[in-house]
């Protein structure tokens, strides 16, 4: 995998790729979550390198991808990302997103649907209205204040030790 990056008005967006592949589709376009970087995905390109196109990256605000303008929106990640698959010349991608990277590849889906392959979601619930309640809609739009007053280390810790089994995972 050979680090790239990719500038954006808010910051630069940190990616990994290896096109060299036996087979040049579809390609894996991999998105970790909230605190995740691109490790989370080490172990699947182990397993897919060198037979797809890969592509990870550290999502905006994120690891490599710091520091970040944090006044994008979901949609801005969207059409960022799609500017590096142009970039990359990834023309057949299949997004797997984890946590918040399933709701970028679902903002991607949106955009852009001509354009996708295919979709995985990891931990990732629908975007579409009618999968959502009021009550999930109300605390929604007040967990910004929530997230800005906890403390990073402790996210990151809650984070890991919530949603991994393994000391690996972790």
């Amino acid at each position: 995998m050979t680090e790239h990056s990719y500038t954006t008005p808010c910051g630069t967006i940190h990616y990994w790729v290896n096109a060299d592949a036996a087979y040049q589709a579809p390609q894996l376009v991999l998105l970790p979550g909230l605190t995740a970087d691109h490790r989370l995905f080490d172990k699947q390109i182990e397993s897919f390198e060198g037979k797809y196109p890969v592509l990870v990256w550290d999502a905006p605000g994120h690891a490599a991808s710091w520091p970040f303008e944090l006044t994008f929106t979901l949609m801005d990640k969207a059409r960022w990302l799609d500017e590096i698959l142009r970039k990359e010349g990834f023309r057949d991608p299949v997004i797997i997103g984890q946590s918040m990277g399933g709701y970028v590849g679902q903002a991607y889906a949106q955009q852009f649907p001509e354009k996708l392959t295919g979709f995985i979601s990891v931990d990732s619930a629908p975007l579409q209205r009618q999968y959502v309640t009021a009550a999930e809609i109300w605390l929604l739009k007040r967990m910004e204040p929530v997230y800005r007053h906890y403390p990073w280390k402790s996210l990151l810790k809650s984070g890991t030790t919530g949603v991994a089994a393994s000391d690996y995972g972790r």
